[in-house]
Formats: C-alpha cells, structure tokens, sequence
C-alpha cells in the first residue's frame, strides 16, 4: 500500500512539473501600481520580464555630477487627461533612488554614501512651447559622453517628461526633474508611455544601447530649472518589447523520462512484493 502510494505521488509530482515547464510564459511586463493590490484567486504564469523593469533611467544631478537618480518606467501605466493636452501616468515612475555620494576633493571621513528611497511617483507628459533660448540649449546639449540623441532635432514645440518625487520622512525629502523629447514620432503619442520600449527607440540608440535626452534634475530639496548648456544628460536603456521564456527540450526530456523511469521501477518492486507475499501465503 506505501509503494503504490508513493509511485503515485511521484507520478503526479512528475506530471504536475512538466505542466509547469511546457506552460507558455507571458511576453508582456507586469504592471506595477503604486498600490498594493489583492493577490488573485490563482497563481499566474510568471513573466521572464517579471524582475526587469521596462525602462531603466539614470540621471547626474545638475551641478552635483556625483549624485545620480535611477528609476524604472511603467509602460502600462494608467493615464488621465490634464489642463493644455498633458496627460497624468499614475506610478509610472517605479523603484526611484537618489544617490548622494560625497562630495570630491573634500577630505572629510565622516561623509558617506546615502541613498533616498523614494515612492512611486506619477509622470507628466505635455507639448510645450519654449523660447529660442531654450531650443538652442536642447539641440546643443551633451556631456563627456557625447551629445544627446536629438541634437539638432529640437523645434520651438516639444515634448516635456516630468515629475516630483517625495519620500516618507518629515520633513520630506524630494526632488524635481524634467527631460525633454522632439515633438516627432514616436514622442508625439501622448496616450501611451509605449514610446519608451525598445522597438519605438531602436533608430535613437547610441553604441551603448542607450537613448539620451536632454535634462534638468534638481539637487536633493532642490527647486526646478530649465536645462543649462552642456548640461548633463538623462539615459534610458530599453529592453525588448516582448521576451518568452521557452523551456528547454533537453530538460523536459530528462523530465519525463525521470518520472517514467522512476514509477516503472516501483511497480516492478511492488509487483516482485505482492509475489513473494502470495508464496508466503502459500
């Protein structure tokens, strides 16, 4: 009776796994909302996307070089209409940390690194008008990388990111940033932050994989300004719109030649047990 029933269990276990491994993966990034949500009924296909964030950005702060911001963008974020054609992207700004790095040339022991976590922030995105100024700024724009993606690109209307983030201190810590896109395809679809995934930025990517836009990042507390020449740039390295996790078939082979293997072998013991109990009997 213990054989059968472990040669059951394991023959479930073995089916109940190769299930698992030929299940189709879903190719689309979860959607990350800025709050917690009920965990549902029953257990989902995990995505391969799952624990790779949509957009990765990384940003120097204007007059502190040192200090970087990093966040990721949600993709799928809800949107609503705002004043002058802007639309609101809830949560788009997802995982936000501001690195505060000491300050170089400063001997100093008792500075070091800090990091501020902020909360999930929502994104902005409007067209805007801008003076001729400011225009020239944005087509000259570069640092000791290299000029941004748009150089020269830039009209008097344009497309502005932008958004403020806050952390849960009291007072609270904060900071303020803007970036700035061409009014041109993709940025003038203002329904949607699908403009950020990688086949809409494919044609703006640099060597290193990366679209660079012209920015204006507030130091930690720090008020909002309009972007400065030779200002430092905002990067953002895409990932691929969809990615689908196949299993291996030398696996799922080895798989269920296991479980195969593994439930003929314990019928034939239990047979060659039923037998010798039968001639005991006997």
């Amino acid at each position: 009776m213990m054989i059968n029933r472990l040669a059951k269990v394991i023959s479930a276990a073995t089916v109940l796994a190769m299930a698992v491994s030929l299940a189709p993966q879903s190719a689309s990034a979860q959607t990350v909302s800025s709050t917690p949500q009920p965990a549902p009924a029953q257990q989902q296909p995990v995505s391969v996307l799952e624990e790779l964030p949509p957009g990765r950005v990384s940003s120097p702060v204007n007059g502190f070089p040192e200090d970087t911001l990093e966040f990721n963008i949600n993709t799928s974020a809800p949107n609503s209409s705002a004043p002058n054609n802007a639309k609101i992207f809830y949560g788009a700004i997802q995982n936000p940390v501001y690195i505060d790095e000491p300050s170089p040339g400063i001997d100093n022991s008792t500075e070091t690194r800090k990091e501020y976590k902020f909360n999930p922030g929502d994104l902005k995105v409007s067209p805007v008008e801008i003076s001729d100024e400011l225009r020239d700024v944005l087509n000259q724009s570069r640092d000791d990388q290299g000029p941004s993606s748009f150089e020269n690109k830039y009209g008097n209307t344009v497309v502005k990111y932008e958004s403020r983030l806050e952390d849960n201190s009291n007072p609270k810590n904060f900071v303020n940033f803007a970036f700035y896109a061409p009014a041109t395809e993709p940025f003038t679809n203002l329904n949607s932050l699908s403009v950020f995934n990688a086949s809409n930025l494919t044609p703006f990517l640099n060597s290193q994989g990366q679209v660079r836009f012209p920015k204006y990042l507030s130091p930690l507390n720090g008020p909002l300004l309009d972007p400065q020449p030779n200002t430092t740039l905002l990067s953002l390295t895409p990932i691929p719109d969809n990615v689908t996790k196949v299993p291996e078939p030398a696996a799922t082979a080895s798989l269920l030649g296991f479980g195969i293997v593994s439930t003929a072998l314990l019928r034939k013991r239990n047979k060659r047990l039923e037998t010798s109990l039968s001639n005991g009997q006997r």
